[in-house]
């Protein structure tokens, strides 16, 4: 790749429990020989990386690489499309270094050396991103994701799993599952997708923009990162042994072939829900329904 045009990297020191850190002094002499002016920016505390988005699109960075997990990018993104989003973005290189790394495993990247090996091959993919507005405090935000949202028991069971199981890692993800079945689900969800309207009850569903979600679970087999949709899939009317066999399918993708789930694609999707439900995006837990998205085909160039 020519290492023509300014190039920014953001490090998270901290993704992974450390690993953020290790991994960019390993790849530290290989990133400078590659981009000899190469501009490092620490991510210092949680929005930091927003911040350094923001500043690079001002900048008018030609390359932005970020080394991290889910939440870095998502941060980086955020801050680049913010409300002086630049008529062009640049180029954003997904350097694996988190717990979760789901969205580059859509492209078979899984090492942070085969992401950097994309990189310096200048392999350029251009990737939708889903822009949504929903309630925080009483009040409208808006924010743009790359990888997914989860509405309801997905975002509470994130929110278990940061608050008190974080520590085992994935198998803290897998127990928060269990512990929060144990509530059930009381809800009634009303969707609307590309026109089409209707109700669910005692139901939870994320919308994907790609097919991972917390590493390797399969969430949504059918999604494309690039075809200007995004994928709904709704675990319907479910119960607790229901949502157990559910979940034992995911690592492998199956579990869109149970019953009780349902999928569907579309550009633009409204989410409303009785009680409000909980709601997370790429990793990060935000805020509530009322929840509108649509998709924004092929907004930005990955470097993968």
């Amino acid at each position: 790749m020519s290492a023509n045009g300014r190039t920014i990297l953001v490090v998270n020191p901290v993704a992974g429990h450390g690993m953020g850190l290790k991994c960019f002094r390993r790849l530290e002499s290989r990133l400078r020989s590659s981009f000899p002016a190469l501009d490092v920016r620490m991510s210092e505390y949680a929005g930091h990386a927003v911040e350094i988005g923001r500043l690079a699109a001002e900048e008018q960075a030609s390359r932005l690489l970020c080394l991290g997990g889910d939440g870095t990018a998502f941060e980086v993104v955020n801050g680049l499309c913010g409300e002086r989003r630049p008529a062009a973005l640049p180029e954003i290189g997904l350097i694996p270094a988190g717990t979760g790394n789901s969205f580059v495993r859509d492209f078979g990247i899984v090492t942070p050396e085969e992401a950097l090996d994309g990189i310096l091959a200048g392999r350029r993919r251009a990737v939708d991103l889903i822009d949504f507005e929903y309630q925080h405090g009483g009040r409208p935000e808006r924010r743009v994701a790359l990888n997914i949202l989860g509405v309801g028991l997905i975002a509470d069971i994130l929110k278990l799993t940061n608050e008190r199981l974080k520590f085992l890692g994935a198998l803290g993800y897998s127990l928060a599952v269990l512990l929060r079945l144990a509530k059930g689900m009381d809800n009634r969800i009303d969707i609307t997708a590309d026109g089409r309207t209707w109700s669910i009850r005692d139901s939870a569903l994320v919308v994907s923009n790609s097919k991972f979600t917390g590493g390797k679970m399969k969430i949504a087999p059918d999604a494309d990162p690039a075809d200007g949709r995004a994928d709904l899939v709704v675990f319907r009317e479910v119960n607790r042994r229901e949502i157990i066999a559910i979940f034992k399918r995911v690592f492998s993708g199956t579990h869109t072939a149970h019953p009780k789930v349902e999928t569907t694609a579309a550009a633009d999707i409204a989410i409303d829900a009785a009680p409000a439900q909980r709601l997370m995006a790429d990793g990060e837990l935000l805020g509530e329904t009322p929840l509108r998205l649509r998709v924004l085909p092929r907004a930005l160039t990955i470097l993968a």
